[in-house]
């Protein structure tokens, strides 16, 4: 057992402790955190008082005042983001990995981790890969990468295996990739020419390369989407069903928080990992929800010492669903509202997803921007100038949406002081027109 790698030693505790009785998930639980808790208490600098409420005069941990503890913030990680980290970790996590926010729903941040986060991320994927009976000794086709030298078209780049390392059949499967900023019709011709049996990317980007499949009339069979990045809703569902003959692997995950619930296979709603994750969904005033009751939703990484997010907002609203009738004992989601990704139509039929470059914000100079489409060929762009007095470049930012979307778009722009929010974040793109065809 010891000789096992450390992931492979995880996920055979996952596949046992998913039936575990909720009192001795929770024993595991405050097990993880007391010792993070007091490791980032006395290491870290931006936890040094913050968590002194739990604290009793004899050192022991008061969780009754578990709700006392100051939530977290995103802005925290923007402005304190170096005082969050353990300037005096050791290597027994690991190397440290930087990894930096999409910025989809905000500037972007950057998220300090361990090689033994990752381990145990991997473990969890792996974990709901074997629930939905995926396959990792076949093809997974990965739709990711902003920059034009990331696995561009035609070939798309090939990444090698991509199941656990320590089952022989993964030896034989191969991740391959394509930009996400290729044409959908040449992403379509990729996929028709490589016949990967999985597609893994956001929900929106694979309804829209669905979409523009149908109307091109290619013929492709997809086994299953591993769904990342947001929600996945009743349109994704039914449209790569019908088009792909494919079903859907949700995983809910955060550059921030790791994997931090998967879709059931069986029921409605998404497991918990809470061997590696707490997670807390909250009211306005602070309080626990009760089932079916919509909140905030809070989460506290048990397995990264490098930059413990104690009692972090997520930007996600959710609602516990009641116990699943499957057999696993691991709390349920449900109503799960976050990152979305507006889905933007053309008369002529194609169809295009979001997003713009995190970079492209300094072509504005700004904050914050909202991008929607208010009819068949307009689009405006709202957004939060960074500095009043200094003018962002909106023309080429016209161009910008000209080449992403549509060619013949035709781009307004208003400046605003602030943007709509859901659960915290800036909804981004946003459709304001849908074709008579799409009205329901």
């Amino acid at each position: 057992m010891a000789d096992k790698p450390y992931a492979q030693r995880f996920f055979e505790m996952l596949m046992e402790s998913q039936y575990w009785p909720e009192a001795r998930m929770q024993a595991h639980q405050r097990a993880q955190l007391s010792q993070l808790l007091r490791d980032a208490r006395s290491k870290v600098p931006f936890y040094a008082t913050r968590l002194d409420v739990l604290f009793r005069p004899d050192g022991s941990i008061d969780w009754d005042r578990w709700t006392d503890v100051p939530i977290v913030k995103r802005t925290d990680l923007s402005v304190h983001g170096e005082a969050m980290l353990d300037p005096g970790l050791n290597g027994a996590h690991g190397q440290t990995i930087v990894a930096t926010t999409s910025g989809s729903t905000g500037a972007p941040v950057e998220i300090v981790s361990t090689q033994l986060t990752q381990s145990a991320l991997r473990a969890n994927r792996f974990r709901a890969y074997r629930w939905h009976g995926i396959d990792w000794s076949k093809i997974s086709c990965q739709i990711f990468g902003e920059e034009a030298d990331d696995a561009p078209w035609p070939e798309g780049s090939v990444l090698g295996p991509w199941g656990p390392p320590w089952d022989p059949a993964s030896i034989w499967g191969r991740i391959i990739k394509i930009n996400r900023m290729t044409p959908y019709e040449k992403i379509v011709e990729f996929i028709a020419r490589k016949q990967p049996s999985y597609l893994a990317t956001g929900p929106k980007t694979a309804l829209a390369v669905a979409l523009e499949a149908e109307r091109l009339g290619a013929r492709i069979h997809i086994d299953a989407l591993l769904a990342q990045g947001a929600m996945v809703g009743d349109l994704e569902h039914e449209t790569l069903r019908r088009v792909f003959g494919a079903k859907i692997a949700e995983l809910y995950s955060s550059k921030e928080a790791g994997q931090i619930a998967h879709g059931c296979p069986e029921q409605p709603g998404l497991h918990v990992n809470a061997e590696s994750v707490l997670v807390e969904i909250i009211d306005e005033a602070g309080q626990p929800c009760g089932i079916g009751q919509p909140g905030r939703l809070i989460v506290t990484p048990f397995l990264n010492a490098a930059q413990p997010l104690i009692r972090y907002e997520q930007g996600d609203v959710a609602e516990w669903m009641a116990p699943c009738p499957c057999g696993r004992c691991l709390p349920r989601l449900g109503g799960l509202i976050g990152r979305t990704t507006g889905l933007f139509y053309h008369p002529d039929g194609r169809v295009r997803a979001g997003f713009l470059h995190p970079n492209d914000r300094a072509i504005l100079k700004c904050r914050e921007w909202q991008i929607a489409q208010t009819g068949p060929h307009q689009f405006e762009v709202r957004y939060v100038p960074a500095d009043w007095n200094v003018p962002g470049d909106e023309a080429q930012m016209a161009d910008r949406i000209r080449t992403l979307y549509f060619d013949d778009a035709e781009v307004a722009f208003r400046r605003a002081r602030a943007l709509p929010s859901r659960a915290g974040k800036t909804i981004e793109y946003v459709n304001e027109w849908l074709p008579p065809e799409r009205v329901h």
